[in-house]
Formats: C-alpha cells, structure tokens, sequence
C-alpha cells in the first residue's frame, strides 16, 4: 500500500506500516561503539512494493523515497524533533519582508557521486527541471515558484509569484533533492537508468522486480561516517516470507512488519523493533473526472461511482474502520478519515468522520437506482493489501456493492491511475510535516498527483489561500475547511494512519527512525 513538516516533535502511537531505510544527514550520524566495525553488506526488505522510476523528479512511491535518500541528500532534512534542518543548505533560508525572495546559501567543498562539484548552479537546473518536465511529481510542489537564480557560486535566491508558507517543507523531500547537471546532460529523461545525485551511497544496480543495490560513495564530504560497503533493498510482497528471511538473517532490515508476524519477531532474541507514527495515511481514491489522463481536461468517467455521489457515500458509510483495524491489522493502525495524523501538530480534532452506518448505506444504494452495482478496486499485489480490499469487499457486498479486486504490481497501478484507467485504487502517502504535502497535489486540480480528476473551485481557492497564509492559525483554518470538502466529495476516502514498525537485526547499530517514519540505516554499522 502505497508516500508536514510542521517545527516541533510529534506525538507516536502504535501500528504497522511499512517504513524507509534511508540515509542519514551526516549531523545526526550517530557515534560508533567501541565493540562497533567498519565494512559489510545489509539487505533491507521493502513491503511496500517495488519503487518506480529512481527519478526525484517523476517518482512517487514510498518505497522509491527509501532507497533515494541512501543517495540523494536534500537541501534540507529532519532531525529526531520534527524540525527542519539544513542538510545540502548552509543555513536556514532569509526570506524577504514581503515574503516573495527565498534566499538559500548552500555548502562548499562539496561533490557529486560522479566527482563534479554541488553549487547553486546545480540547484537552479534541478528546479527548472522539476518545473517543466513533462509529468513531473514535483511540479505543483513548487508551482509558486516564480523564477531561479544565483548569487555566487553557493547562494540560491527563489523569487515567488506569491507567498508560499510550505516551501521549505518540500525542500526537505524530493523536491529538496539535486541532481548531478552532468548526469542530466548526458542522460536527461533516461536518468533514471543511473541516478547520480550528493550521497553516502552511490547507485550501483537494479534487478526489476527484485533488488536495487547501492554502494558506498568515494566522493561523499563525510564519508568517515559510512561504514557499510553496501545495501541491497530487496522487494519483499509477501509478509510471511519477508518476517522468516529476517528471523533467517537473509535479510539484515525489514521495512515493515505485517500484524501476523509481529509476535514472532518480537519473541526472536536476535531482533528488535523500532516504531514511529506515520504522518501519511491510507485510504481509496476515487476516479471521478480522470478520464483522458493525469493533467488533461478532467470531466466524468461515466462509472457508478463517479456519476452517483450518494453510491461514494454509501461507499464510505460500508466500511467499519474500527474493525479494519482489528480484523486486517490486530489493533495496529490508527482509524482516521483525513489527510492529517493524529501525529501531526497541524491535527485538528474538531473534524468529524463519516460514521459507520451500513443501514444507511443500503438505502443510499437502492435510491440510487442502480441494481447491485460493480466497482472494479485497484489494488497493488501484497499479502497486507489483498487482506484489506477483500475485508472491503466482504463490507461493501453487505450493503448491496459488488467489488472486484484487480490486484497489479505498485509500478503498473501508478501508470494506470495517471492514465485514469481505474475506478477505486487502494493506495497511501507516507506524510509529509506540513500537511500542504499531503493534500494539495492530490486534489488541486493543477495538483500532480491528482489521479482522482477532482476540479472544484472552491477547493482550488482554499488550497492557494493556505499556501498564501503565513500565521498557523490562519492556515489551520483553511486546512479545517479543506478537510470538510473533501469529506464531503470524497475524490479519497481516507481509511487510516499507520504506524511504521521495523524489524532490524542487533548485530546492527546506529539505526535511527525518525518522525517521517524514514528509518535511517546508512549510517549504521556491524557490532
């Protein structure tokens, strides 16, 4: 199943969700041991499918983000408090009086993983970049963004076309990430095929379908804080097999850990687990107007569900959330019906969910006039997946909704949710700490990962006002707004919050998870 940054600590709960190993800033590297050692290969599961393309600026998956940030540094990062911190940048950015300059100084002495040196050229070429790249996932993360340019050969200044309160949040992901110019002038839409960007790790190799492995970087300005010579992220969709090849020690990291096999790896003596909560949620999206594509004209796929809004209601009202919970995850997820966790500061309790009522839901769908109507449900292959969209589908035949599972790999469904080719798709977002992340580019209509073709003025109003908002205040309340829009519309119903639990061998230490549920291994070593 399927990927804000708000400046204070968050709130952890317990659950399950698939989480990334990834590398650490070099800052909040932690000390080795005395007994600690140097040198080695880690293999790290991913449940949450196979990345897509290792292209920052097209990517979308969560498992993608994992394997990126082995080798893609950002401007800016996290640390264990939430808080944003410099990580390419130099310092925090100077932002002009009236909020429209953003200006960035970024570190010296500093090289790619092909030996070329980072400045602020660099940085200017990778956001023209994600700007204009047909189908790029970080266009309308940075779409405020007026214009680029240098100072010098390390200082960036960012001229608004308004005031855009989220925008260092999205530098401290994807959109924080930069690429090697020579990479893009020799590769340009095929760097995917070898990603260089700044890193303690470097791409080494992909086996589709099974592994990506990445190596350790000549070139990286602290690369006395590495110690493993290599990692290999291994695509794990059963959570059987995944839990019994690390009690195996065929693997050294799982990256989530699947309800049923929690008590055995809590009661094998040679592992332990980290947990953190997620700041992402998941859920269904619903395809209402995407039907020529993602990002051409948006108007009705004709589908029950897209034509009827009391059948996506009736949808929603089928589905006990509480007994998801206990039934498919054994108590360990959070239920929730909005894009914002319970983890998050920018939370708001005032929302109320749509209730359970499968009374209610039955009259919905008999007054709809349609005789047991059928839903096609996307669902990506996956043990955990399928034991959810079959409860779902067992919920919705109560109340009179045929569901049919299409189970399909992560990386063929992506492609066919952008296409429009789907009716429901059973899909997450990992979070992000400011919630713009999480909402603007799913349901905006010029949002780049809109799948849904959801256009409504209104929303497009409160989405750029939140974004123009430069008090919390102000934007919790147009976020309030926001969230009861799309409880009523329903382009997404949102199902839960996860809570990211990873499995790691003890041999290995200096593993930190922080609260982007980011699970940072790069820097660990063997004791």
């Amino acid at each position: 199943m399927g990927s804000t940054r708000a400046h204070r600590a968050l709130a952890l709960a317990a659950g399950v969700v698939a989480v990334t190993l990834v590398a650490v800033a070099a800052a909040g590297a932690t000390s080795p041991t005395s007994s600690s050692k140097s040198g080695g290969t880690i293999t790290v599961g991913m449940t949450a499918g196979e990345p897509d393309v290792l292209d920052p600026t097209l990517a979308r998956t969560f498992s993608g983000r994992e394997v990126f940030l082995t080798f893609c540094e950002k401007l800016y990062d996290l640390n264990a408090k939430a808080q944003i911190v410099p990580q390419l940048a130099a310092a925090q950015p100077k932002i002009s009086k009236d909020k429209l300059t953003v200006t960035i100084t970024l570190r010296k002495g500093i090289k790619f993983n092909d030996g070329t040196p980072f400045n602020a050229a660099a940085v200017v070429k990778t956001l023209q970049r994600d700007q204009t790249l047909p189908k790029s996932a970080r266009a309308s993360e940075i779409s405020p963004i007026d214009s680029v340019t240098t100072q010098g050969n390390y200082t960036v200044v960012i001229h608004l076309k308004q005031p855009y309160s989220p925008l260092i949040a999205q530098f401290a992901d994807r959109a924080g990430m930069v690429l090697s110019p020579a990479q893009l002038d020799k590769l340009g839409d095929k760097f995917a095929t070898n990603p260089i960007c700044v890193g303690p790790f470097m791409y080494d190799n992909r086996v589709a379908g099974d592994t990506i492995t990445v190596v350790k970087s000549p070139y990286y300005y602290n690369k006395s804080k590495v110690h493993l010579d290599k990692i290999i992220f291994k695509v794990e969709n059963d959570a059987a097999a995944a839990a019994a090849a690390l009690r195996a020690g065929d693997l050294q990291g799982l990256d989530g850990i699947d309800s049923t096999q929690l008590q055995s790896i809590k009661n094998d003596s040679s592992l332990r687990i980290i947990k953190q909560t997620s700041l992402g949620y998941q859920g269904i999206t619903l395809n209402i107007g995407n039907k020529n594509g993602l990002g051409k004209a948006y108007s009705s796929t004709g589908t029950a569900i897209a034509t009827h809004p009391d059948l996506r209601k009736a949808f929603e009202e089928a589905i006990d959330r509480k007994a998801l919970n206990k039934v498919v995850f054994g108590g360990t997820v959070l239920p929730g019906c909005t894009a914002i966790s319970p983890a998050s500061a920018w939370y708001d309790p005032s929302i109320k969910c749509t209730p359970f009522n499968p009374t209610d839901a039955k009259k919905l769908v008999q007054q709809s006039g349609l005789s047991n109507p059928t839903v096609h449900f996307m669902v990506p292959t996956g043990t955990v997946g399928l034991r959810q969209a079959q409860f779902i589908q067992a919920e919705e035949k109560a109340v009179g909704i045929n569901v049919v599972i299409d189970s399909i790999d992560f990386p063929t469904s992506l492609n066919r949710a952008d296409a429009g080719n789907y009716e429901t798709f059973q899909i997450g977002w990992s979070g992000r700490v400011d919630p713009d992340g999480n909402i603007y580019q799913f349901v905006a209509t010029s949002g780049s990962q809109n799948d849904s073709g959801y256009s409504r003025p209104k929303m497009d109003i409160l989405l750029n006002n939140e974004r123009k908002a430069t008090s919390q205040g102000a934007r919790k309340t147009l976020f309030r707004a926001v969230q009861q829009t799309i409880l009523q519309d329903r382009p997404l119903i949102y199902l839960y919050h996860a809570v990211a639990r990873a499995g790691l061998n003890k041999s290995l230490t200096g593993a930190q998870l922080y609260p982007d549920t980011l699970l940072r291994v790069a820097f660990a070593q063997f004791k």
